[in-house]
């Protein structure tokens, strides 16, 4: 499995993709960080998440949390449309705070391992949400580049107020019997919310084992076999991504990005900063520069 970013995530914060037509079959399992709200407009198939698979078909909604493994399968003809929105858990976090009921109710649904996440809405919510989406389009549209991420937050948090006074409910999910060991993909999950924690701490992979009591080669092997990728590697991209958003601050030196990013060598920093994204940091900031 691969983590699947085909649209850019825009100022290091989200994803948003209005109606977008997919005209050849899709087909992705995979886990990210951000929360994601997928709205199928036209287009039928399978998802599956929680080890649980639902058919994908018009007017169904899936709110994914970050870093939950989930599975996707659309055959076309005829075509696949969607709306989808992802925003990284950071930057809902930066600004809850301020809105202590509705922080409660989404923690509440993020931490409730029964929670019904897959929905096929009535016409009237159908409709309703299709106009949220529309008007989210237009604001972007029109707000100026540093405005977009407050607006993109701020639908979040309308969206989330919306699902759980309309449309959300609790339901059976066999993802992780309580009392039971954690399967793969869960597994997955943990150990990217705990590298999500701590990228920007130096630490090994026995710390991460002792923490989650389970082996070092198996959560290595696990996490290889089910995200296509290391366990360094996943935490250099994560590190990598953070660095690059640092960038911005004029005040920081790549030296002191670095530091605060996990990377303990500025030389380690720029060579891998370079390998990704085909320049040095210092290019990088020059060319946002301009």
């Amino acid at each position: 499995m691969k983590i699947h970013n085909a649209i850019r995530w825009q100022d290091n914060a989200y994803l948003f993709e209005f109606q977008g037509v997919h005209t050849e079959p899709v087909e992705y399992f995979h886990a990210h960080e951000g929360l994601e709200i997928l709205y199928v407009l036209e287009g039928a198939g399978k998802y599956v998440i929680n080890n649980r698979m639902f058919p994908l078909k018009p007017s169904t909604l899936v709110v994914v949390k970050p870093f939950q493994i989930h599975e996707i399968k659309v055959q076309v003809p005829p075509a696949y449309i969607r709306t989808l929105l992802k925003i990284k858990s950071s930057v809902i976090e930066r600004f809850i705070h301020a809105l202590p009921n509705l922080a409660s109710a989404f923690h509440s649904f993020l931490e409730h391992k029964r929670a019904c996440q897959v929905f096929y809405l009535l016409p009237d919510h159908a409709s309703d949400l299709e106009g949220r989406f529309m008007q989210l389009k237009e604001t972007l549209a029109v707000v100026p580049p540093s405005f977009r991420v407050e607006a993109v937050t701020l639908f979040s948090f309308q969206f989330f107020e919306y699902f759980v006074s309309r449309i959300y409910t609790a339901g059976p999910s066999v993802f992780l019997q309580e009392g039971g060991a954690p399967g793969p993909e869960e597994l997955v999950g943990l150990i990217a919310k705990w590298i999500d924690k701590r990228y920007n701490l130096p630490f090994t992979l026995n710390d991460m084992a002792a923490e989650l009591h389970f082996s070092a080669n198996y959560l290595s092997r696990t996490f290889k076999e089910r995200m296509g990728i290391s366990i360094t590697a996943f935490t250099n991209d994560k590190r990598l991504e953070e660095a690059r958003m640092l960038l911005a601050i004029p005040s920081l030196t790549i030296e002191e990005i670095g530091r605060m990013t996990g990377f303990n060598y500025p030389s380690y920093f720029i060579s891998l900063f370079k390998t990704k994204y085909g320049e040095t940091p210092h290019r990088y900031r020059m060319r946002m520069k301009k």
